[in-house]
């Protein structure tokens, strides 16, 4: 391999100043098939596979690129939009830090041994390594007018550092192999690192794209989508055996719609916490646990806390039902899962959604097993309304008001159980409102069954009537007044309605009352027992009455005030 010149600097600045193709000289045979095919716009085709080592056949220098890059010198401009360059073993540093490129970078099958360097390079068409090995990639700060494609088959076996970049299209990473290698390695954790980076179009992870360690894009602005869907992830796991973060989308902002869908698979936790996205959060078919180890250590799959969905969440068909997944304060157009979807832990405290997706059970059955697969203090110690609210006033919305009194039926008796019934009150006084509390559920499913009061009215009704026959045939009834001749006629029935209905006057109850027990006859069945029937009847009446007005005006509905 021929020797490499000196590069003049200035001091302090690494980059080449004031060089000109006559610096380069004697060029190497890789360098002038690159020269000729810029100098006629076409691709400059070293070899048609990645290189295994630096022979001379398919060696060149990459000052010699950044040099073409930066628009070369007399007889050595690049004629065309792009550089493009094939099969080549890049030797050196490609250092681009701060530059101004004024065409597009396109290397395709080739292979870098040290790390580019494009820290707050300007590069006015696109950036291309599609099937290219490199240790790793800095472009922080960076601007790339067109798209950066790490893409089919990429290898990069150290840190690519976007933060802060600024790509105004796709950023295509399809294919790609990022930092492979053992999960406990410590070093390489974050093979990806694009914070703050700013995407015109899509960012796709797609198509079997893999890595190990945190991919992290916390605070990216998304102008298209993210795909991710055949994606493996794996973090790396600690000195102490805990697996950490495999995929960090927190607080970003898409303009379209996120897919981790059908074979997305992250071993780690996956984060969108504060995420804010206009469209779908669609995870059909996707495993959030591929590992299966983050239930050892109470490790969430899934973190939407705070996250903005305009669309739909879809958690349909997981391979693993999400442990401990935190969708906490959340919002999302629409709710589409199924009985994949929902493992133990879950925390759904102030999850708010509008609606259940076509295709989501909404029975009330499949949702209070969702309500009891909540954290275990959220459900007692530390009891959280907020979700059974949010479930009751969906299901009203969208016209399932039988499976919302079921719901309300069964959080009440849950209070229950749990002792937030008068749980205010002096202890030596709770067993009070706790039965009538149980008694209000027997009689009138706690307002949502208001029909069983009306039914027991009728029973009351009906049992007083025919007592009250039995008792007149008897003679245990007598008029009110004399002479007799100038009473009403006694109706059983009407006069145990009279006594069942407040406010109501029949003239039974005025006219007719029970006879005292004779001293003569004091075993007397029906003049024993008919006064305390009367007074029985008479006070279940007005106590049915207050209650069905209580059921029929909501005045004991926990759930009145409208949620957001």
């Amino acid at each position: 391999m021929p020797q490499q010149p000196a590069t003049p600097t200035r001091p302090g600045d690494p980059r080449p100043v004031g060089l000109g193709l006559q610096d380069f000289e004697p060029l190497w045979k890789a360098e002038q098939l690159l020269l000729d095919a810029c100098l006629n716009g076409s691709i400059a085709k070293i070899g048609y596979q990645r290189p295994r080592a630096a022979s001379p056949e398919v060696a060149l220098r990459a000052e010699f690129v950044a040099f073409l890059a930066r628009g070369g010198a007399r007889g050595a401009r690049p004629r065309g939009r792009r550089i493009q360059l094939m099969g080549a073993w890049v030797v050196g540093r490609l250092n681009l830090v701060d530059t101004s490129v004024p065409v597009s970078l396109w290397f395709y099958r080739c292979h870098f041994d040290t790390t580019l360097l494009l820290d707050a390079a300007r590069i006015a068409g696109s950036l291309g390594l599609p099937d290219c090995s490199l240790p790793g990639l800095r472009a922080e700060a960076c601007v790339i007018v067109g798209e950066l494609a790490l893409n089919s088959g990429c290898s990069v076996q150290g840190e690519v550092r976007l933060s802060h970049a600024k790509i105004l299209r796709d950023f295509n990473c399809e294919r790609a192999q990022f930092a492979t290698g053992t999960e406990t390695a410590a070093s390489n954790t974050h093979p990806l690192v694009a914070d703050g980076a700013q995407i015109g179009g899509d960012l796709i992870l797609s198509s079997g794209f893999a890595a190990i360690g945190e991919i992290r894009f916390v605070g990216v602005t998304v102008g298209g989508d993210i795909r991710a869907d055949q994606a493996r992830l794996t973090a790396r796991i600690d000195s102490q055996g805990r697996r950490g973060d495999a995929l960090n989308l927190d607080r970003i902002v898409v303009a379209g719609n996120v897919y981790l869908d059908t074979g997305f698979s992250a071993s780690g936790r996956v984060r969108l916490q504060r995420a804010r996205i206009e469209g779908n959060l669609d995870c059909t078919g996707a495993d959030f646990d591929a590992a299966g180890d983050l239930g050892w250590d109470q490790n969430p799959a899934l973190l939407l806390e705070r996250a903005r969905i305009g669309g739909t969440l879809c958690l349909r068909e997981l391979q693993t039902p999400l442990l401990g997944a935190s969708l906490g304060g959340a919002r999302a157009g629409a709710l589409a899962d199924d009985a994949s979807s929902w493992g133990q832990r879950l925390v759904l405290d102030d999850f708010k959604y509008h609606r259940f997706a076509n295709g989501a059970p909404a029975d009330a059955a499949f949702r209070l097993d969702w309500l009891a697969r909540q954290e275990p203090l959220h459900l007692d110690e530390d009891y959280r309304p907020e979700p059974w609210r949010r479930l009751i006033d969906v299901l009203r919305r969208t016209g399932r008001a039988h499976a919302a009194s079921l719901v309300v039926m069964q959080r009440e008796r849950h209070l229950g159980r749990i002792g937030r019934i008068a749980g205010d009150a002096p202890r030596v006084l709770r067993w009070l409102p706790r039965l009538c509390h149980r008694l209000y559920g027997l009689v009138a499913g706690y307002g949502e069954r208001p029909l069983r009061l009306v039914a027991a009215l009728a029973l009351v009704w009906l049992l007083c009537g025919g007592a009250y026959w039995a008792a007149e045939e008897e003679h245990a009834m007598a008029p009110t007044r004399a002479p007799a001749r100038s009473t009403p006629e006694f109706h059983p029935w009407l006069y145990s309605l009279d006594l069942l209905l407040p406010l109501v006057d029949l003239r039974q109850a005025r006219d007719w009352a029970p006879l005292p027990v004779e001293p003569a006859h004091p075993d007397d069945f029906w003049r024993s027992v008919t006064p305390a029937l009367t007074w029985f009847e008479a006070l279940f009446g007005w106590a049915a009455a207050l209650l069905l007005v209580v059921a029929v005006s909501g005045m004991t509905d926990r759930d009145r005030r409208v949620l957001a």
